[in-house]
């Protein structure tokens, strides 16, 4: 202004005298215009000062913000000028000054919903208005209550296109997670899981720890992440202190029973006796399920401690679990510490923090884990119900000459041994802000990890009586070390409030590294040791005890950078990149690149729907990017060996015999990651007064240079087989998420949110010039006696896709008949027609939609919360029936084994064990997941302690309403190929009830 008022004042045409009183006078009076001071503190609601509050003067530049003790000074430009009063969780406030004078108080509002509205992405925060991706966000007071495994369980149901299933009711068993679909055929399926910005896994954390779950959904916002975010990201922030001088100490705990959600129906005593099955009556009534099994019960405590001061803050978290599963000798007893600590350095320029996790688990080795013969779940359904435990001499009462036969209880009470998991996590960060909205960050972290293992099978286990080895021990030790380091810097301004920017850049060094040990013997002269003296096994002394050990390491190097631009709250564009190298790649393609870029366009903030005022929020969304996805294992472009000491043996010059090397793959200097791109187009809308809002997302990922195993001949490759990049996926898809608020006052508010998510997947190539196969891969075999693939992956067709028999009848001697799907001609079924004449596609193990419903009322100091999922569109491979429900086996069967097949007549045959379409049944079901029901007390008039008490009580999986005749149609889908497949060995699913107590402090 100065400079304009000189201007003009140099082209009147005055003496000098007089120009130089004009000038003076227009100084003197733009320095009376400015020399207006406030002075003041700024506060929160409960009086404590707020360090960082952004104070402006309205439609000025003119601005300063609070130092640590709240306090600002600021000159304006008029006596009765505006002040803006803005900080980050608070409403903002604006306060005229207009006859206002001394020191001034001004108290901020804690603004709930703005602080709900802050996202986190890859390496910082964004406010929700300016998310551009595909990103959901679920804050604690949105988790899901009551028995809560572990992270996942906490959202499940909450964010469309995050499927999370656990159909186990084994204790150790974390929640499955899969995130638009499947994009490998060599890798995993899971997503990215950071915690606090490290990786980490599901089980890692306490859930009452955990105070929200970001998810980045599609490959614009986990292209920052590189080779790790093909399956999307998820990030877990854990409660933190805060720098308000306000501590809290908040105790959670909870006890659970449990139980079989359903038990399969096989035949009875009285079936045995009126001569059902092949069993003799051996004049007993054993519930052999109810022999190994238990009523599970759990009990877990938390402690949270958050607080601070004006320089420090500081939080910390220990966690107690201790479950005994509803099979014996099923449990985890977990312990999980976590301590946090920031501190301000120098003012507000330096920040440092230090974070402490650590865990200890221990569970019971148990044959629940293992499939096949040795799985007692398995031994107790197909065992002779009218058979004793133990016999007349007091041992257990076995029957060796059955195949695959073995008494249940003795393989529970004589496998003996522990098995302990230590992690331990160290985090420390340094934050260097030198000016105002440049923040630096440092970032160091280490995991440890050590799994002892150890165990022994006494000589009263099956194996011992059926090899003559007289007791059997082993143990193993497992050691991961994973060491990152992550360097950030951010710099964040505006101009003049309409053009605002952020840029970031960084580098990331993260080493991974593994090492174990083994050792086996067995025939020992007494049980005694168990396996605190494994040498001194009779095995050992003839060349038959095991031993084993390795070690593998890998690297993987990033740089990134990303710019983040908006204007005037209407358009936003987000644009990144990443640069990463990785050890596991070949030569040829060390380094990979992987950009993004999206936009957003606020519709609701443009002219033309101003007089809209029934729409609160309507944002347009598109986004573009690339991740990728590195291999399961290190050294696989590499040369590798191996000592053949089975068939490459030969004796060397001192005559003795020796193990020679053997090629073990190929080389392939051209391996490279997977790589994954994919397009997003997403509306997010908020009508009347945000009382009904949500999401559209619709994507299409295409995943190209599939990482697979090709026959090559040989020569002139030294192994029959090479690693190589060929082959491409599509996942295309939609996710709607509709949350809506219809009822609320004073006493009662009703809030529901429903999620839809669809995937269509589909191989599109499996070859190209170089590396050619079949088309298709037949996988997921069923087991012993079966013995045949129940799906296939085939170039234009769908992963999950079943492969077999079409069976339309049943024979007269009890044998299916079989569609011959060339001639239409029913054929009775042998083994010789398990060839690709007659196996055609039966249906799909991948549900079509899925569905999540969360219902959250509340009633004065009432709430109830219930989770209502459900799947639709698939189907399922019910193999408990295909082992059990006929009449040829020589063990217990299903009762449904006596019905009449398609109407006809029982199964009986001698080949009647098959997996035809006759075992496939639709999936489709809706379940009441989680039911919660809870009180908050007035507590005031209790105690002066105690701040808040809420006790709840919950069911889980008490409803399932389905066709499907086994024991639970949710599955988890952890081997994607054989998706659908129900297996007969699996821990059943289990129901629970719990009741808790929740205390503020």
């Amino acid at each position: 202004m100065m400079k304009k008022l000189c201007f003009y004042v140099g082209k009147l045409n005055v003496k000098k005298k007089q120009y130089s009183l004009l000038f003076l006078m227009l100084f003197f009076s733009q320095l009376s215009i400015a020399q207006s001071q406030f002075e003041g503190t700024v506060i929160d609601e409960g009086g404590v000062p707020i360090p960082g509050v952004s104070v402006k003067e309205k439609n000025t530049g003119n601005g300063t913000v609070t130092d640590f003790d709240g306090a600002f000074s600021i000159s304006t430009n008029s006596d009765d000028a505006i002040l803006i009063f803005s900080f980050v969780g608070y409403k903002t406030k604006e306060l005229n000054t207009s006859g206002l004078s001394g020191n001034l108080s001004v108290t901020l509002e804690e603004d709930l919903q703005a602080l709900e509205e802050v996202v986190l992405i890859g390496y910082g925060k964004q406010d929700r208005s300016q998310v551009t991706s595909a990103v959901a966000s679920v804050s604690e007071k949105d988790f899901n209550p009551g028995k809560i495994q572990d992270a996942a369980e906490l959202v499940k149901g909450k964010v469309a296109g995050l499927v999370v299933t656990n159909s186990s009711g084994n204790p150790n068993d974390e929640s499955n997670i899969m995130l638009r679909g499947v994009t490998t055929l060599n890798g995993s399926t899971k997503p990215l899981i950071l915690i606090d910005g490290v990786p980490g896994d599901l089980t890692m954390v306490a859930p009452e720890n955990i105070s929200s779950v970001d998810v980045l959904k599609d490959a614009s916002a986990a292209a920052i992440y590189g080779t790790r975010g093909a399956n999307g990201v998820i990030l877990i922030s854990t409660k933190s202190g805060s720098f308000d001088r306000k501590t809290s100490v908040v105790y959670d705990a909870f006890v659970s029973v449990s139980d079989f959600y359903k038990e399969a129906d096989f035949m009875t005593p009285q079936d045995i006796r009126d001569g059902l099955t092949s069993f003799s009556d051996g004049g007993f009534e054993t519930d052999w399920l109810d022999a190994i099994s238990q009523t599970g019960f759990m009990h877990n405590h938390a402690l949270t401690i958050n607080g601070g001061s004006e320089l420090t803050s500081y939080s910390g978290n220990i966690s107690y679990r201790k479950e005994d599963g509803t099979i014996k000798k099923s449990n985890n007893d977990q312990l999980r510490l976590q301590l946090n600590l920031e501190q301000y350095l120098l003012k507000d320029i330096l920040k440092v923090g230090f974070k402490i996790f650590s865990e200890q688990r221990k569970r019971t080795p148990n044959n629940i884990e293992d499939n096949g013969i040795s799985n007692i779940y398995r031994q107790a359904v197909i065992r002779n119900p009218t058979s004793p435990i133990y016999g007349e001499d007091g041992d257990y009462f076995e029957e060796f000459g059955r195949y695959q036969y073995f008494n249940p209880v003795a393989m529970n009470n004589e496998l003996i041994g522990e098995r302990e998991l230590r992690r331990t996590n160290i985090t420390g960060n340094i934050t260097f802000e030198p000016i105002k909205n440049w923040v630096t960050n440092l970032l160091i972290a280490k995991n440890l990890s050590a799994t002892d293992i150890s165990t022994y099978t006494t000589s009263r286990y099956y194996s011992s009586k059926t090899t003559g080895f007289s007791g059997s021990a082993y143990k193993s030790y497992e050691k991961k070390e994973d060491k990152f380091l992550e360097l950030t810097t951010n710099y964040e301004f505006d101009i003049n409030t309409v053009h605002r920017f952020n840029a970031l850049a960084g580098y990331s060094y993260n080493y991974f590294s593994n090492s174990n040990f083994y050792a086996s013997n067995s025939d020992f002269p007494t049980d005694g040791y168990l396996y605190n003296n494994i040498g001194v096994g009779a095995r050992l002394n003839e060349g038959n005890a095991g031993m084993g050990s390795g070690k593998y390491d890998s690297r993987l190097i990033g740089f990134f950078g990303r710019i983040q631009y908006g204007y005037e709250n209407r358009f936003n564009l987000l644009a990144s990149i990443r640069r990463e190298g990785s050890s596991q790649f070949g030569d040829n393609h060390k380094w990979g690149l992987f950009p993004s870029v999206s936009a957003g366009w606020t519709l609701s903030n443009e002219a033309f729907l101003e007089s809209a005022s029934w729409i609160n929020n309507l944002k347009l969304r598109a986004g573009y990017g690339v991740t990728g996805q590195r291999p399961n294992a290190n050294y696989l472009s590499l040369t590798t060996y191996n000592y053949d000491s089975n068939y490459g043996n030969f004796v060397n010059e001192d005559g003795q015999w020796v193990a020679g090397l053997m090629v073990t793959q190929n080389p392939n200097p051209d391996l490279k990651w997977e790589r994954t791109s994919e397009v997003n187009i997403g509306l997010d809308f908020s009508f009347f007064n945000s009382r009904l809002g949500g999401s559209l997302d619709v994507y299409r990922k295409d995943t190209d240079d599939l990482l697979y195993s090709y026959n090559v001949p040989l020569p002139p490759n030294i192994y029959g087989q090479t690693l190589a990049n060929v082959g491409s996926i599509r996942n295309q898809g939609f996710e709607l998420m509709i949350n809506a608020l219809p009822v609320s006052n004073d006493d009662f508010s009703w809030e529901t949110t429903v999620t839809l998510t669809h995937n269509d997947n589909e191989l599109l190539s499996l070859s190209n010039d170089l590396y050619e196969t079949e088309d298709y891969l037949d996988v997921a075999y069923a087991g012993d006696p079966i013995n045949v693939p129940t799906h296939r992956v085939e170039v234009g067709q769908a992963i999950g896709n079943f492969w077999g028999l079409k069976s339309v009848g049943v024979t007269e001697n009890g044998l299916f008949l079989v569609e011959d799907p060339n001639t239409g001609e029913a054929i009775p079924y042998s083994t010789s027609l398990n060839t690709n004449d007659y196996r055609q596609y039966l249906g799909n193990g991948f549900p079509t939609v899925y569905m999540g419903w969360t219902n959250t009322l509340r009633y004065k100091n009432f709430d109830l919360t219930a989770l209502i999922s459900g799947q639709f569109g698939f189907d399922i491979l019910n193999t408990q029936r295909m082992f059990y429900e006929n009449n040829s086996i020589q063990y217990n069967r299903l009762k449904s084994a006596a019905d009449p097949v398609y109407g006809e007549r029982p199964l009986s045959g001698a080949q009647a064990q098959a997996f035809v379409s006759h075992y496939l049944e639709k999936g489709d079901f809706v379940k009441l997941d989680n039911i919660t029901l809870g009180y908050n007390f007035k507590i005031e008039k209790i105690s002066n302690y105690i701040s808040d008490v809420r006790v709840y009580c919950s069911a889980k999986n008490f409803l399932t309403i389905t066709n499907y005749s086994g024991m639970d149609p949710e599955l988890a889908n952890r081997d994607f190929y054989a998706a659908g497949n129900d297996f007969r060995d699996k821990y059943p699913t289990i129901k629970s009830f719990t009741i808790g107590t929740r205390l503020n402090f």
